[in-house]
């Protein structure tokens, strides 16, 4: 936190961006400080640029209030996710716009010297005040612990090391807790809801969780690695779909691993959503999932099954963490 940005106008800038409060009322409301210190620091936000004024509300009867919107030109941030051959990127702005997006292929094998090599050609030209960087791989305080196929990423500890490369913030996050955290953000849930998503990956798969709107880690920052469950004798849940070729129909004992899948996740988490990434099942694979998991548990019991947007909900994940971030320091 830099040193003029108090905890109240980081509170101020949340509820400007995330909760659309415009008011200095509703603003004072929320936050619990008094009509005349919240107006005091909209008039200093305002001076600095970062809040402007948007005309007056409707009247009601009473003298109409003023409108505060924040500036999203204030701040930008990088938004990147890394997979087994590319990197790919999104530039945006202080509240999450998508201004410019690409992608770069991974040279010779090294995801960590293509990053750098992409993030020095960005910072060459633009100016960047947070990074979030996604990768399918355990995550544990900005260092990557587990990351079989990703040798040049493997016990890295990747958000120091950029951050004193670059000087500025950088988030690190496993593809799987962006994801789910991204689809909360992106469709209506509720804050004692509990969500898991599950993408079966080009590497392996992988899950995220939510629990009451918070990421579910765990004591190593394991939680997720669905590879490891043991479902048949001498066979893994990725034993049981590592020959799953994307795009086509999944095999009979993918289908019973999937359902076994959502059964454990339902004895033990009773989650209200289970969603599956567009990219590995169709509607219909999802109810012949539905209803191969009614042979193990009571359907009663089972929670809705969905598919979600991949790589949409990822990079929603990456860039709220990167707005919250940007509020925090700028």
């Amino acid at each position: 936190m830099k040193p003029n940005a108090t905890s109240l106008s980081i509170a101020i800038r949340r509820q400007l961006v995330f909760h659309d409060r415009q008011t200095v009322a509703d603003i004072s409301e929320v936050t619990g400080h008094s009509f005349p210190t919240v107006k005091k620091h909209l008039e200093r936000m305002c001076t600095a640029g970062e809040v402007n004024e948007q005309g007056l509300t409707p009247s009601t009867g009473g003298r109409p209030a003023t409108r505060y919107v924040f500036n999203p030109s204030v701040a930008n941030g990088l938004c990147a996710y890394i997979e087994q051959d590319v990197i790919v990127y999104r530039h945006i702005d202080a509240i999450g716009t998508t201004l410019n997006e690409g992608r770069v292929a991974i040279q010779s094998g090294d995801h960590l010297q293509t990053l750098f090599d992409l993030l020095t050609s960005q910072f060459a030209v633009h100016s960047f005040q947070a990074i979030t960087i996604g990768v399918a791989a355990a995550v544990a305080d900005g260092e990557i612990i587990y990351a079989p196929d990703y040798p040049t990423l493997s016990d890295v500890a990747l958000a120091p090391l950029l951050e004193s490369t670059f000087r500025v913030p950088v988030v690190v996050e496993n593809d799987m807790n962006a994801a789910v955290y991204g689809y909360s953000q992106s469709v209506p849930t509720y804050a004692d809801e509990t969500i898991v998503y599950v993408y079966l990956g080009k590497n392996g798969p992988g899950s995220g969780i939510l629990i009451n709107g918070r990421l579910l880690r765990g004591k190593t920052h394991f939680t997720g690695e669905i590879s490891f469950l043991p479902f048949y004798e001498h066979q893994t849940f990725f034993d049981c779909i590592r020959h799953h070729d994307r795009g086509t129909p999944l095999t009979e004992k993918a289908h019973d691993a999937l359902a076994r899948l959502v059964t454990t996740f339902t004895a033990t988490l009773n989650p209200h959503t289970i969603v599956f990434s567009d990219v590995d099942v169709t509607e219909e694979e999802i109810r012949w999932i539905r209803s191969r998991s009614e042979r193990y548990i009571a359907a009663a019991h089972l929670p809705d099954l969905t598919r979600g947007l991949w790589e949409e909900h990822y990079f929603q994940g990456l860039i709220r963490f990167c707005v919250e971030t940007l509020l925090e320091t700028i």
